[in-house]
This record gives structure tokens, C-alpha cells and sequence, in this order.
């Protein structure tokens, strides 16, 4: 008896977890993003300490007051989702854990980023909206991203087919003056990567990470999508 309970405990307690991966260039805003979601949702590696900072006081005035060192290799961390927005999908928001994998932007590093594809069931790529000089650098890292072999569904026996996950674009730093806006962004030199990946399942939202612009909508999104996408990469059960 006490082995059926425990079995139905675990059932009923048990949460999707989503492998989500954070990339873009260096220094365009990777980590204080993942050090932004951990403030502002539930994570397992909080403290009461942490909790009552964040309660005195604001997001934003914590991370300017934090020394952010660039990532060489990785930073994770897991937070326990949970959506603002009423709809008819919000029964299915509840249970849910995102595990957050931020790799380093470095080129040196960027070839070990197709290690985690496999693995993992979204993407949010950051781009560095006022850093004009590198767009074409970055349009080319996501266009490698987009066409990796990692992505071919091999499990089916059809190397044709590309394994389908969503991708969220996030330009950064909208926030300061310099930043090119969105639709200048978009009809730019991202336009034909806009394009390539509509037929996959891409957004692209104007964020500023410091002010805690835009971040919570932007993961709404990509949880919506990643719910949506089931179908072509299921959760894992922890």
C-alpha cells in the first residue's frame, strides 16, 4: 500500500522540464538575462536571503549592483514556471520547469554549442541591438545554428527531416539610445533569416534585459511554443 501511495505521489507531483539554450555573441547579455529569470521567478538554487534582497529591493538595482563576468563554458540553472497570462492553455503552463543551459558566446566556444542540440527543446538566441558592426557576424552564428546537422531526425530513419524546436530572438539593450529598433532589424540583415526560419517556429522581440523590459512576455511565448511542440520533442518527467 505504502508503495502505490508513493507511486501515485510521485505521478501526480512530477513536472516537465524544458531544456532551454541561451546563445548569441559575447557579450551581448546572455548571463544577466539568466541571472534576471532567476530573480524574477522561482529557481532551486534560491535563498531566503536572495528572496528577501529581491523583495527590498528592485530587479533592476540588483542586477546593476552585480559584477557579471563573460561565460567560459556554461552557467545553468532550473526555475519553476509560472505564466501570468489567463487563457485556454493555462492548465498546461502548471508543472513546469525550465532548465536554462548559458553557453559562452566566444567564437573559440561557439562549436560547442551543437553538443547540446540534441538535448535540448528551445533556443533563445540575444542579440546586442546597439552593436551595428557585428549583425552580419550574428546573422551568420544563427544561420549555422538554423542548418546544423544536429538537427536531423535521424530516429526516423529520414536524414531529410529537421527536427523542429522553437527559437526566440531576443534584441537587446533597446532601452539605450544607439539601439536599431525592431522593424529596422527585421527588414535589415536579418530579413532573410526572419524568412528562413518562419517556417520553423521563430520570434523576434525587442527586450531590454536591465530594465526588465519584455522578458517575461517573451518567455510566455516560448513556453506557449514549446507546449505546442510536443509533438516533435517531448519533455522530460522530473
Amino acid at each position: 500500500m505504502f508503495h502505490l501511495v508513493s507511486s501515485l505521489y510521485t505521478q501526480y507531483t512530477k513536472r516537465e522540464q524544458y531544456n532551454i539554450l541561451i546563445l548569441g555573441l559575447d557579450n551581448a547579455g546572455k548571463t544577466t538575462f539568466l541571472e534576471h529569470l532567476k530573480l524574477l521567478y522561482s529557481s532551486s538554487t534560491d535563498t531566503s536571503s536572495n528572496k528577501k534582497e529581491s523583495d527590498a529591493r528592485s530587479i533592476s538595482d540588483i542586477l546593476k549592483s552585480k559584477r557579471i563576468l563573460p561565460t567560459v563554458g556554461q552557467n545553468t540553472t532550473t526555475i519553476k514556471f509560472e505564466s501570468s497570462i489567463e487563457s485556454h492553455l493555462s492548465s498546461q503552463f502548471k508543472n513546469i520547469n525550465l532548465k536554462f543551459w548559458d553557453l559562452g558566446g566566444q567564437k573559440s566556444l561557439r562549436n560547442m554549442w551543437s553538443r547540446y542540440y540534441n538535448s535540448c527543446h528551445g533556443i533563445i538566441f540575444i542579440i546586442d541591438s546597439t552593436d551595428t558592426e557585428r549583425f552580419q557576424e550574428c546573422y551568420e552564428t544563427l544561420k549555422e545554428i538554423a542548418h546544423d546537422e544536429s538537427w536531423k531526425n535521424l530516429e526516423n530513419g529520414d536524414e531529410n527531416e529537421i527536427l523542429n524546436i522553437p527559437i526566440l530572438m531576443l534584441a537587446n539593450k533597446q532601452d539605450l539610445p544607439e539601439a536599431v529598433d525592431l522593424v529596422s532589424l527585421k527588414t535589415g540583415v536579418f530579413i532573410q533569416l526572419v524568412s528562413e526560419l518562419e517556417a520553423t517556429d521563430s520570434k523576434l522581440l525587442p527586450v531590454s534585459v536591465l530594465q526588465n523590459e519584455g522578458l517575461k512576455e517573451s518567455l510566455e511565448w516560448l513556453v506557449t511554443r514549446l507546449i505546442y511542440n510536443k509533438g516533435n520533442k517531448m519533455p522530460e518527467y522530473k
